[in-house]
């Protein structure tokens, strides 16, 4: 007869895999927060508003095919730098010269990397659309930010251009904040002694800034209409070409 020993006991079988996770229970909840944290952040940033898509050159390019009118009256074409000749002129007062540096003068703006432009007649009118493109929004704000400094401090001013040709009146004007889906816009009239008609609108989108330059040489009250028509046509385009990015 054999005699257990008090130290033994019964024998117990186990199967199966020990826990071998390296990660204490500590390290485990801290990256199970961050998980949470990054699921909430990618929520929270689709919430937000769309953000403008950057336009690239062929973008621009794109916006402009849909300006071409189909009665062939103009073309879209790449500005060319190299072949730009600025006007010759002075503007008073001085504080007033970059309103009509992009169009009476023929300057390029100082950041642009490149643009598009086209040009038309419309009866005795002569009509100039551009547009400049920037590396990004804040680029082009900051030009357009300038334009807004120049017009604040010229409107109902008297302003004299001697370039191409002379006009001297007092400037008047409009500036537009965006809503909703509307830009931000600004237009300015300056009107010869023989009644032709300079006016310029301005329009910022994304990366890019718009000049549309009117020469009118007709007497009475500059009407804004069409070429109001024409800055929204514009606006339109590029929306389209952002669309079509965000749907690819």
């Amino acid at each position: 007869m054999t005699t257990a020993s008090p130290l033994s006991g019964p024998d117990i079988l186990t199967s199966g895999p020990e826990d071998a996770s390296p990660l204490s229970r500590r390290t485990k909840a801290l990256l199970l927060a961050a998980l949470l944290a990054l699921i909430s952040g990618v929520v929270v940033w689709r919430a937000l508003p769309d953000r403008p898509q950057i336009f690239s050159l062929s973008d621009l390019e794109g916006v402009y095919a849909g300006m071409v009118r189909s009665d062939g009256t103009n073309d879209a074409s790449v500005i060319d730098f190299a072949r730009i000749v600025e006007e010759p002129g002075t503007v008073m007062p001085k504080t007033c010269e970059p309103l009509f540096e992009a169009t009476v003068l023929n300057r390029v703006p100082h950041d642009a990397l490149d643009g598009v432009s086209t040009y038309w007649s419309l009866d005795r009118s002569a009509v100039s659309l551009f547009s400049y493109r920037f590396v990004d929004t804040a680029t082009a704000d900051r030009e357009y930010a300038r334009l807004i400094g120049a017009f604040d401090a010229c409107r109902d001013v008297w302003v004299e251009v001697h370039a191409r040709s002379v006009a001297a009146s007092t400037l008047t004007g409009w500036k537009q904040d965006p809503t909703g889906e509307v830009p931000a816009q600004l237009g300015y009239v300056l009107t010869a002694d023989d009644g032709t008609k300079l006016a310029v609108h301005v329009l910022p989108f994304s990366n890019t800034v718009s000049w549309q330059f009117r020469y009118e040489p007709v007497r009475g009250t500059y009407t804004p209409l069409a070429a109001q028509q024409l800055m929204d046509s514009l606006a339109d385009q590029m929306r389209s070409v952002q669309d079509l990015h965000r749907s690819a």
